[in-house]
């Protein structure tokens, strides 16, 4: 493992603080809403995948740990989602926990379109900071349903006429770079979901001052 990607993962693994933290600023600005138990659900889910997904590639598993990838960007576009549909985030909230499903929500600025996943990151990547995600989106996916993501990972072109494959516990076939850009892109969603409920606290703050 290169310092490069051993770096990120002990940034990635920093995040557990500052999700615990941003849970906690939470609760002492919203109280026990339905938003603040949909925000914890979120950061509960971010905490543990991050953990898991630092577990497998320490393991040389990033096979098993690049589908947490894209589940780390679902759990920002669902956060996101929240101040994007027809209701109030406490409303929303309340109808995800009741098992409504979000991509039957309408978007609130156009209520014949609905907040599907391609909706979310449409709207998301125009934010500043967020053009990443849709490359992630499409990315991710290939990971999450068999593709040619799996096939290279299995797979080693050594020559024009020479290509190496095999069976394995490891992932010896998948570069060093693929697994720095995946670990830079969890840090990122994670990050983004702090971005996310920290600026709602703050216009929270501005609300009852």
């Amino acid at each position: 493992m290169t310092e490069e990607l051993d770096n990120l993962l002990i940034e990635l693994k920093n995040e557990d603080s500052k999700l615990i933290e941003i849970g906690k600023d939470l609760i002492e600005v919203n109280g026990m809403t339905e938003f603040t138990f949909y925000c914890h659900s979120i950061l509960n889910r971010t905490i543990n995948l991050n953990r898991g997904y630092i577990t497998l590639v320490n393991d040389n598993n990033y096979i098993a740990a690049a589908p947490l990838v894209r589940l780390n960007l679902d759990s920002l576009l669902r956060l996101f989602a929240s101040t994007q549909s027809e209701f109030d985030v406490n409303t929303f909230a309340k109808k995800v926990r009741k098992g409504g499903v979000i991509r039957k929500m309408k978007y609130y600025k156009n209520h014949k379109e609905r907040l599907r996943d391609v909706k979310l990151v449409e709207l998301l990547k125009e934010i500043k900071g967020f053009k990443w995600t849709e490359q992630i989106y499409d990315t991710g996916s290939g990971y999450v349903h068999l593709s040619n993501q799996h096939f290279y990972s299995s797979v080693k072109i050594v020559g024009p006429d020479t290509v190496e494959s095999g069976i394995r516990k490891t992932d010896e076939y998948v570069s060093e770079k693929e697994k720095i850009a995946g670990t830079y892109y969890m840090q990122q969603s994670s990050k983004g979901i702090r971005i996310f409920i920290g600026d709602w606290i703050e216009e929270r703050k501005k609300h009852f001052a």
